[in-house]
């Protein structure tokens, strides 16, 4: 709720500094039971969506798990747009612009590999020990 609070707040304020930019939807909706919606459009092409819901995570924590995505027309005339998840897991974000990480090197996939086929026993350790 404090972050639905804090988008919010953000937004309005990105709206009332801007100059001659018509707002052609704006959209919030926020239930009894923590779940939400919002929406906005701008005449600039800026635009936001987002819901989110209160969720479960584990016997001792509540938390959000919030999906949406934003667009927007840069100084250079490219209209980015990334779509995004948040939850316990973190803020994963996913983008055409956005960088990559390089690819795994090969000899790092064998050794997960051969970690995975091989997992430690810390007995067999104590016994080369004895």
């Amino acid at each position: 709720m404090k972050l639905l609070l804090a988008v919010v707040g953000l937004v309005l304020i990105g709206i009332a500094t801007a100059k001659d930019v018509e707002v052609i939807s704006n959209e919030a909706i926020v239930e009894h039971d923590g779940k939400y919606h919002y929406h906005y459009e701008l005449g600039d092409g800026s635009k936001a969506t987002q819901d989110g819901i209160l969720k479960h995570v584990d016997d001792s924590h509540e938390g959000e798990a919030i999906q949406g995505r934003f667009a927007f027309v840069s100084d250079d005339g490219e209209e980015y747009s990334i779509s995004y998840t948040a939850d316990e897991n973190g803020y994963r974000p996913v983008g055409a612009h956005l960088p990559t990480p390089p690819p795994i090197p090969e000899s790092v996939l064998k050794t997960l590999k051969y970690l995975e086929e091989h997992p430690y026993n810390p007995e067999n350790d104590q016994k080369k020990h004895r």
